[in-house]
């Protein structure tokens, strides 16, 4: 009996769906840091991406078989790209970039992350808020958290320990240092008075400046600058377990516990925020510049970037210090500069961060977060302008 083979199938070759863009990143496009985009048939941006290796990056989507990738490039009629000095500014572009113009196909940065603020506002009497949309209302902004569901309990227990209204912004205060004698009495609005956590500023049961004391002992506490109200409700955990009363107890130890958890939280992110306070210096040269001997870090160039706050204020280039020759002129310049931020960000009043300030500030820190040894490159700013 003959012996059939099998038929072969092949796999016709896949068409290359944008062969001309393919042969303009083979010719021109270089392995060094940038970003690029892709454009669209009407001259619209359909994504911008960024690589260390912008050449290798670009060549990856013309093998793509599947996904975005493929997506894009199907759509595309043009390739950009520039480079520059860094992987750090690469991430930066773009990111102010896709914020800036939201190509269809970015999604990352798009959308805002799920963080919330503890506002202390500036009213007649104060309150404590927890918000998602810090604006400059001349209110005070302590944050970012987590948006979870617990943080507004947080902080209503710590309006209620300290004193502090939670009614509605136009319910009308009266203190009663301001009141007019001849006034009839005015009620509370609500239970708090009568239950002792509110000193009822809306009936003219309490003068500004005891309220006052409330607001300021709030404020100390969410800077991370005392512990009292923690101190306090340890003082009635003690006092109703003394009077046996071990439920109260109970409820105040889960107080407590939110109350620590979140004065943790604030004291972690300040502290953290004011270590991204120093000058990045990043090698922007693989090789030893050309007439320079030497294998120190000086020989090279390096692109510059002052960090405060976890925000980049200000970037520049430093040439390399050629042995036997003085600093280029302009480096007194750029130490001036530095100066004059490092005066104005001590002077800054803080004010919330509008969203796209607050998204680069994540990016900032997560970038050496996930590289710690990067922080090796830094030094105090006061140290390099010396």
């Amino acid at each position: 009996m003959p012996d059939f083979a099998e038929p072969t199938t092949r796999t016709p070759p896949r068409p290359d769906p944008a062969p001309e863009l393919r042969q303009q990143v083979r010719a021109g496009a270089e392995n060094r840091p940038g970003i690029y985009r892709f454009i669209g048939p009407r001259g619209e941006l359909l994504y911008i991406g960024k690589s260390v290796r912008v050449r290798s990056r670009l060549l990856s989507y013309f093998r793509a078989r599947r996904g975005k990738p493929l997506e894009i490039l199907r759509v595309a009629r043009r390739v950009e790209w520039e480079y520059v000095p860094t992987e750090f500014e690469a991430l930066l572009k773009e990111f102010r970039l896709i914020r800036a113009f939201r190509p269809r196909f970015n999604v990352h940065h798009r959308r805002d992350r799920r963080f919330a603020w503890i506002k202390l506002t500036r009213e007649t009497a104060p309150r404590l808020l927890a918000t998602r949309r810090p604006i400059a209302d001349g209110a005070r902004y302590f944050g970012p958290f987590p948006a979870t569901r617990a943080l507004p309990r947080t902080v209503r227990d710590l309006a209620h320990l300290l004193g502090l209204r939670d009614c509605p912004a136009r319910t009308p205060m009266h203190y009663s240092d301001q009141l007019d004698l001849l006034a009839p009495p005015r009620t509370p609005g609500c239970a708090r008075a009568e239950l002792g956590s509110c000193p009822a500023p809306c009936a003219a049961l309490v003068s500004r400046q005891a309220y006052q004391q409330g607001v300021e002992e709030a404020e100390a506490f969410l800077a991370g600058e005392t512990d009292e109200p923690a101190r306090r409700v340890r003082r009635r955990i003690e006092r109703a377990s003394t009077d046996r009363a071990f439920e109260v107890a109970a409820l105040w130890r889960d107080r407590l516990e939110r109350i620590e958890r979140l004065r943790e939280t604030l004291v972690d992110h300040r502290r953290y925020l004011d270590s991204l306070r120093f000058v990045y210096r990043v090698p922007t040269d693989p090789g030893r510049p050309r007439g320079v001997s030497g294998d120190g870090p000086e020989a090279r160039a390096h692109r510059v970037y002052l960090i405060i706050g976890g925000r980049v204020r200000l970037t520049f280039d430093e040439a390399p210090t050629l042995p036997g020759r003085l600093p280029p002129a302009r480096e007194d310049r750029q130490k001036s500069r530095i100066a004059a931020a490092l005066d104005q960000a001590t002077g800054e009043v803080p004010l919330p961060l509008d969203e796209e300030a607050r998204e680069e500030l994540f990016l900032v820190a997560r970038w050496f977060r996930r590289r710690p040894e990067e922080l090796e490159r830094g030094c105090p700013p006061e140290a390099y302008i010396q």
